[in-house]
């Protein structure tokens, strides 16, 4: 909107003023470029009334394309978005508010309320509406992604407002970079020069006046991987229109990412040199190498700088929203330790915070608990109450936390404690190395919350814990807050059971290990998230202490598991993690640092600068050149932590899996829907996963249909399906899987008609061993009738 006048009705000069500016209607991907800004009927404000709002005359504005949030993306419009500026009125009680209206053809409410030291708060009753409109337009459509290779039609709608029939003649841009190719009525592929001296980019079409809309094709086949531009002008006589849009093209195959961590000690003044060697298999898919070079001169900048993406995996029950809540909390504290100013930060993780506060109170229970899905579990988790209270209770000094919660879920807490001070763990634990330990409820879980008569339960069933690091590490912890003497006992039985690798970094583990030689194909490469969050919690232990000498090999070994987005692999190994990281950093904090880094990838070089002013920011290089060796080096004073991260993608394979799905996919409609039969279960002989996601392509050109999902809730041991990309990928949650059949089926429905389709892939496993999992993929056969093989 541009030139919104604001008059004055009254003698009260208000102090401040808020305009709200709200889209009434939406027509999705509608684009203009020279925007049109009618003139609406005047609003007369009369009793009560502050301002007299008024629409300027229209007039043309030249716009960008862009969002409601400001980014530059031609004929993308948000569900929701609205201007609300604070406006100070001049001494004659006016203000004039102008900014560029989005790119969608829309209308606007504007409403205003202020604020006056003697009249209080004034509130306008009625509004004034703007219309934003172009009578001649194009739409691409799209689909969310394509494969590369996978053959396409374009479509270019053509809309025509105007009074008049035009003759429009379509362009598609195609030169030799533009990253497809046209496809001849053989589907025989035609390069730029064919394509444009057989004018297979130009397609002329009569669209009639009044609002109608004609439609164009360009038959394409994208031959390279990432965003590639579509381009489209729209030349008719009197009138024309042009559009940009980015279509996503995806290799064949599924992605593998790995993350290598380094950290640079520069403490001693002496120079650092290392060299990374990033693991290329032999098959992976042509053209999907990538590869870049991060460092960042804080051990939190990870996450300060990537706090609302540190893990890459669906997280949609209770547990798993916490990873949305409790680093926040990390990261507030951190910067308060540090006495480091961040305004913006600190607003978002207070606003981050606050969302995942919101959404938590959604899996609460008529019992005052909390379970992974609320009301349709059976019953309340333990557990994460006592992991929801406590987050919740250390977030009070950051928003507001309704103390009635705080106290009913404590009240439900205390149920829950036995005779014997244990605590009863009834409701489905899908974390289950918390149930180490005693049989009833867990050493574990008693440890984990502190109340009356848990000391003593616990120093009764120390002894059984002698085996069991994860157990022995929580006890530990919760002994040192209780000021326990024994928590020297704890402590010395860890001492017996740490991991000490050949480069002085420390750990602990629950299990036997990972082959680090294994070709895994989970999200990130890592130990099990179980030896992630034991470790976090010895350092914990040790920083309650202050004892950083202790804690700096298990933080180096921490740093090393980190994906690249700052977290690791699930929830709970992050939460802990982060929080150990934090405490050291607090204690560890240092503003003297002045370090050089230089890294080198055939090719490719480039130095970095880390002082004290730009600490906390992450710094990072895309490498090109995807040679196996990166070397780094660097020079100065200081510690900075830098990771190479690098993906690539390749074709299915089968693999020793705890889990096992049968696939049966059927054509229906002709080929318009699909219906995937699923059948999943657990394979090992005792004993069942943890909480286990499945996540579901949808072939290119289908998209799911939600209704069919409402009736999937009904499955046995199926907990929450939700859709994302756009309807494309399905993620399904379940209980713990054991040896019965998970069985559902799955439509989707046809939305762009596409050839040579490429398998879409399903991945299945444990959230919190990824490691353990069962990839597969949907392939079509060439028939086009009957059922459709999947393998």
């Amino acid at each position: 909107m541009r030139g919104v006048f604001l008059k004055k009705l009254h003698n009260a000069t208000p102090r401040l003023f808020y305009p709200s500016l709200r889209r009434l209607t939406r027509k999705e991907g509608v684009p203009f470029q020279k925007e049109w800004i009618e003139k609406e009927t005047d609003v007369e404000m009369k009793e009560n009334i502050i301002f007299q709002m008024k629409t300027l005359q229209v007039r043309k504005v030249n716009l960008k394309q862009t969002r409601c949030d400001g980014v530059e993306h031609s004929r993308l419009v948000r569900n929701r978005c609205g201007f609300e500026p604070l406006l100070a009125l001049d001494s004659n009680g006016e203000a004039v508010y102008q900014s560029l209206a989005p790119d969608t053809i829309t209308s606007w409410v504007a409403s205003a309320f202020a604020i006056n030291d003697n009249s209080g708060l004034g509130v306008a009753p009625t509004t004034s509406k703007l219309r934003v409109f172009r009578p001649f337009f194009i739409r691409l459509n799209l689909p969310y992604s394509v494969k590369r290779g996978e053959k396409f039609a374009l479509q270019v709608l053509v809309f025509n407002y105007m009074e008049k029939e035009q003759d429009v003649t379509v362009t598609l841009k195609h030169d030799d970079n533009s990253g497809f190719d046209f496809l001849n009525k053989d589907g025989s592929i035609l390069k730029s020069r064919d394509s444009a001296e057989r004018n297979y980019n130009v397609r002329v079409v009569s669209v009639p006046g009044g609002g109608v809309s004609k439609a164009v094709y360009f038959p394409i086949v994208p031959s390279e991987i990432g965003m590639v531009k579509l381009t489209v002008t729209a030349q008719a006589a009197s009138a024309g229109d042009g559009v940009e849009e980015p279509l996503r093209v995806e290799p064949e195959g599924y992605r593998v990412d790995r993350n290598v961590p380094v950290v640079i000690d520069l403490t001693n003044g002496t120079d650092f040199e290392k060299v990374v060697q990033m693991m290329w298999p032999s098959d992976f898919v042509e053209g999907s190498q990538k590869a870049r070079f991060e460092l960042v001169g804080d051990i939190m900048g990870p996450v300060l700088s990537n706090i609302e993406g540190l893990v890459r995996m669906p997280y949609g029950c209770g547990e798993q929203n916490m990873l949305n809540f409790v680093p926040n909390i990390v990261v507030l504290r951190y910067l308060k330790a540090t006495s480091r100013a961040e305004p913006s930060l600190e607003a978002k993780a207070v606003k981050f915070m606050e969302a995942g506060y919101q959404r938590e109170l959604t899996y609460r229970r008529s019992d005052n608990s909390f379970s992974a899905f609320g009301e349709s579990d059976k019953f309340g988790s333990t557990w994460l109450t006592a992991f929801v209270v406590r987050s919740f209770a250390q977030a009070r000094a950051y928003i507001f936390v309704d103390p009635t919660v705080l106290t009913k879920s404590i009240a439900f807490l205390n149920g829950q404690q036995m005779e014997t001070g244990a605590f009863a763990e009834h409701g489905e634990v899908h974390h289950k190395d918390m149930q180490g330990g005693a049989s009833e409820g867990g050493i574990g879980l008693t440890a984990y919350w502190r109340r009356v008569r848990w000391l003593s339960y616990v120093l009764k069933h120390l002894d059984e814990l002698k085996s069991d690091a994860y157990g022995l590490a929580v006890t530990a912890y919760a002994l040192r807050l209780a000021n326990s003497d024994k928590k020297k006992d704890a402590l010395t039985a860890l001492e017996k059971l740490k991991i000490t690798d050949k480069d002085g970094t420390v750990h602990w583990s629950s299990s036997k290990g990972i082959d680090k030689s294994k070709d895994t194909t989970q999200y990130f490469y890592q130990p099990r998230p179980v030896d992630v969050e034991t470790t976090g919690y010895v350092l914990l232990t040790y920083m309650l202490d202050g004892d950083t000498e202790n804690g700096l090999p298990l933080v180096r070994w921490l740093t090393g598991q980190r994906n690249a987005y700052g977290g690791f692999s699930s929830t709970q190994d992050t939460v802990i993690a982060l929080q150990a990281l934090g405490a050291y950093a607090e204690h560890a904090y240092s503003a003297d640092s002045n370090v050089t880094v230089t890294v080198s990838n055939g090719a490719d070089n480039h130095s970095f600068g880390v002082t004290p002013s730009n600490a906390i920011v992450l710094q990072s290089y895309e490498l090109s050149n995807m040679d196996s060796n990166v070397d780094i080096k660097a020079t100065g004073k200081g510690t900075v932590f830098a990771q190479v991260s690098y993906s690539y993608y390749r074709n299915a394979v089968r693999d020793d899996s705890p889990f096992f799905c049968s696939k049966d996919l059927k054509e229906l409609r002709g080929g318009n829907r699909m219906q995937l039969d699923l059948c999943c279960n657990y394979t090992k002989t005792v004993g069942k996963s943890n909480m286990a996601v499945a996540e579901v392509e949808a072939l290119t050109g289908f998209k799911f249909d939600e209704e069919e999902m409402g009736k999937l809730t009904g499955i046995s041991d199926l907990q929450r399906v939700e859709l994302d990309h756009d309807d494309t990928k399905m993620n399904i949650y379940f209980n713990p899987i054991g040896g019965t059949p998970v069985c559902l089926s799955l439509f989707s429905d046809m939305t762009y008609t596409v050839a040579d389709q490429k398998p879409a892939q399903m991945v299945l496993f444990d959230y919190y061993n990824p490691e353990e999992q069962v990839r597969s993929e949907e392939i079509l056969l060439s028939d086009t009738t009957g059922s459709r093989e999947s393998t």
